[in-house]
């Protein structure tokens, strides 16, 4: 258990919004205001779960100690995940805490409890006298220090392979059709993190190089930054005052360090590299920069859910007379990519939050050219009060998938804050240095979440052109096993994704093995075919295979499926 002891003035806070581990609470349970009093932030971590009574009664000693210090009989519980990287399971950590609760009113204790399981806003103020905050790691007596005869058996048994209990799914689901095509898988090891199988690093591959011809086309240049770059550039955008407690801390040379949680500051920074003309602009840089932002452990969900994840993130930098026509191309390129999906979707004008930065005209001026370019455009879409991003407005896409489900994927947020904040400048025509606007936008989102929504939109039936095998070739009996070969060699150097089977198994049960697979071609090689020089192929899903097709126009079909050129 790790805990941080803060002997305050006051604590307020109000929920905001439910997680899928919350408690019930009533509306009273929502807020509250508690004066004078020792608040205990605390991160139940997986090794408490070995010996939760004694992780009590030693937890509830400490805090004796430290209240009686700051004479304190006061005291607040506070469920704080963000402690820790190594969080127990939320029954656990319930379970703890209100053994805690009940151990210290028994004590004549005044305790409060802060709901569990909920995001929540707080206000607090630390009285700062020297011993207002303190830390503290509770290790139960007997256990040895990690470093210290390390046993690799025993740390072994501690990996284990995230488990799915199928009967609350249903058989669509992402997961289990990464599970029963292979794609991916997910360790305890790195919670919230996604191992690419081969099969699913084609897939996500597939969709980069996709976004990547049609970025080229529309005049964007990609850059690649840090992993890990210092506190100071979310300090200065904006970002640490509003998301410091999802941001991953590290320190390195006495200083502190995040890993990146957003890819703008690192973008702007490449902006700013050089002196910039105004015949440069609009600047489109793209980068599929991976992120990761602390989660509760509870609220994560296979790549719905993630801690790691990929952007195709975008910044425009222009003109002011340039961003509405930069705003509705943005739109075209949303649209164009999820027409290649089958995806029907509707927008929605999200507005200024509360404790949003900046200037409010310019929140005026960048919501008013918003509503500008939807209007001009002749489309619906509703207006989301508040949910803006806390540096501007935004338009957000919201997608709908073949059971109906909506999904918010596609962003277009209009920036005139981090400009002015980060001094971006470009040498006007007039030879005055002036400040850019800025346009943050992405197409997929998140990458990991896309493919799962995709995933399920086609029930795993993905298209040629993303499929990790696109053709399976059988030979019909093993005397066809080298004229199968040949064909499996062809489709290879022709750059095709294709498998050979060979097996002893009936043609039968190797087709159904390759259905079950969703590969969306099989060629089946017999004596007639070896003979005439040509295939037999049957389409996934499809009962009735054609005979006879010519190779070449095997190849061609094939290639028109898998031109990436085509698809828009």
């Amino acid at each position: 258990m790790k805990t941080l002891y803060i002997h305050s003035d006051y604590l307020e806070f109000t929920v905001k919004k439910a997680t899928p581990v919350a408690e019930q609470i009533t509306d009273e349970q929502k807020g509250g205001r508690f004066e004078d009093i020792l608040i205990a932030f605390i991160s139940v971590e997986k090794q408490d779960e070995e010996s939760p009574d004694a992780v009590v009664q030693k937890a509830v000693e400490d805090l004796e100690d430290i209240a009686k210090k700051v004479k304190s009989r006061r005291v607040a519980l506070y469920p704080y995940a963000h402690l820790s990287s190594s969080l127990g399971s939320p029954d656990t950590a319930k379970r703890i805490l209100r053994a805690m609760e009940e151990a210290l009113a028994q004590k004549d204790y005044e305790v409060h409890r802060v709901p569990f399981g909920w995001y929540k806003a707080f206000k607090i103020s630390c009285k700062g006298h020297p011993l207002s905050e303190l830390s503290r790691e509770i290790r139960i007596e007997g256990k040895k220090a990690e470093s210290e005869d390390i046993d690799p058996a025993a740390l072994l048994k501690r990996i284990s392979k995230s488990r799915l209990s199928k009967e609350k799914l249903k058989e669509n689901d992402h997961r289990i059709i990464g599970q029963k095509l292979d794609l991916f898988s997910f360790y305890d090891v790195a919670p919230g993190m996604v191992f690419w199988h081969p099969k699913g690093l084609v897939v996500r591959n597939a969709l980069i190089d996709l976004s990547r011809k049609e970025h080229r086309k529309a005049g964007y240049q990609e850059i690649k930054t840090p992993q890990v770059m210092s506190d100071i550039l979310w300090k200065v955008s904006g970002h640490w005052a509003h998301y410091k407690d999802n941001i991953f801390l590290t320190k390195y040379d006495d200083r502190q360090f995040a890993v990146k949680p957003m890819n703008c500051p690192g973008g702007i920074l490449v902006f700013n590299s050089r002196e910039r003309s105004y015949r440069e602009l609009p600047l489109r840089m793209l980068e599929f920069g991976e992120v990761h932002r602390v989660e509760l452990s509870g609220v994560l969900s296979g790549l719905f859910r993630v801690i790691q994840f990929t952007q195709d993130d975008a910044h425009i930098y222009c003109m002011e007379e340039q961003m509405e026509k930069e705003i509705g191309a943005v739109i075209d390129l949303v649209d164009r990519f999820y027409k290649i999906f089958g995806f029907e979707y509707r927008m929605e004008l999200s507005t200024k939050p509360e404790g949003a930065m900046g200037d409010p005209a310019l929140w005026e001026k960048a919501e008013s050219t918003l509503k500008n370019v939807l209007n001009a455009r002749g489309v619906k879409f509703e207006i989301n009060e508040g949910d803006g991003a806390f540096y501007g407005p935004k338009i957000d896409f919201k997608i709908k998938d073949s059971l109906g489900r909506e999904w918010q994927t596609a962003t277009i947020q209009l920036d005139f804050q981090m400009p002015e904040r980060f001094h971006i400048r470009y040498v006007g025509e007039d030879g005055k240095e002036h400040t850019p606007i800025m346009i943050h936008r992405t197409v997929y989102g998140s990458l990991e979440r896309f493919m799962g929504i995709l995933l399920e939109h086609l029930n795993g039936n993905l298209p040629t052109w993303m499929a990790p095998v696109q053709v399976r070739v059988i030979s019909f009996r093993a005397d066809n096993a080298e004229a199968a070969t040949k064909i499996h060699d062809r489709l290879f150097e022709l750059g095709h994704r294709v498998e050979l089977d060979l097996s002893y198994g009936t043609v039968e049960g190797k087709i159904r093995d390759a259905e079950l697979q969703k590969i969306p071609y099989i060629l089946v090689i017999g004596d007639k075919e070896e003979q005439n020089g040509t295939v037999a192929v049957r389409r996934h899903g499809e009962k009735a295979p054609k005979y006879g097709v010519k190779f070449d126009d095997f190849v061609d079909q094939l290639r028109n499926e898998t031109d990436l050129g085509r698809l828009a």
